[in-house]
Parts: C-alpha cells; structure tokens; sequence
C-alpha cells in the first residue's frame, strides 16, 4: 500500500498510521504469497517430489521465476517501510532537540 502523500508532507501521526498500514501489508504478503511460492519451490526442489516424480526444467523455472517477483514485491514493501520509519526516527529526532531547546 503505498502512498501518493510524499513522507515529508504528512504529519507524524499519519506517518506512524501509515508504517503500521504497510507492516500490516508485509506481514501478509509474507503469508500469502512469499511463503506459498517458496514453498512450491522447494517442493520442486526436494528429492522426494509431491506433484511428480521429474519435474521438467520449465516447471523449476517457472517456480523461481514467480519466487523472484514475490521477492521483489516484497523487497519494494521493505523499502516503503524503510523510508517511513527513518522519517519517523528523523522527525523523532528533530522534536526531542526542540524539547530540549524550550528547557
């Protein structure tokens, strides 16, 4: 779920609503997708085999290459986060030395 809002322009507390929307997101995303094709691939992968005794080449390549997009999906999630979250810890930052400031 990303954004449209850049991270500069919303306050903390849309920032901090925002981040626990994306956790949420990985964090299903993982169970879902990640998992299921990583599992698929290495059910094709393992000696004992569920589906067939040979799987075909195509078939191996097939599951990788779905395994690599789930990675990148995820992979473009955890950068969303990233940025967020170091946004949170800058803003963070900035308060607490303006706190200290009116003392």
């Amino acid at each position: 779920m990303l954004s449209e809002t850049p991270s500069r322009r919303m306050t903390l507390r849309q920032l901090l609503t925002q981040s626990e929307k994306c956790t949420r997101d990985l964090i299903e995303f993982c169970h879902a997708t990640l998992l299921t094709r990583v599992s698929d691939f290495r059910d094709l992968s393992r000696p004992v085999r569920r589906r067939s005794h040979y799987p075909t080449m195509i078939a191996v390549q097939n599951s990788l290459k779905k395994l690599q997009e789930a990675h990148q999906e995820a992979r473009v999630l955890t950068d969303y986060l990233h940025e967020q979250l170091s946004e949170i810890q800058e803003r963070a930052r900035k308060e607490r030395g303006n706190r200290a400031e009116a003392w």
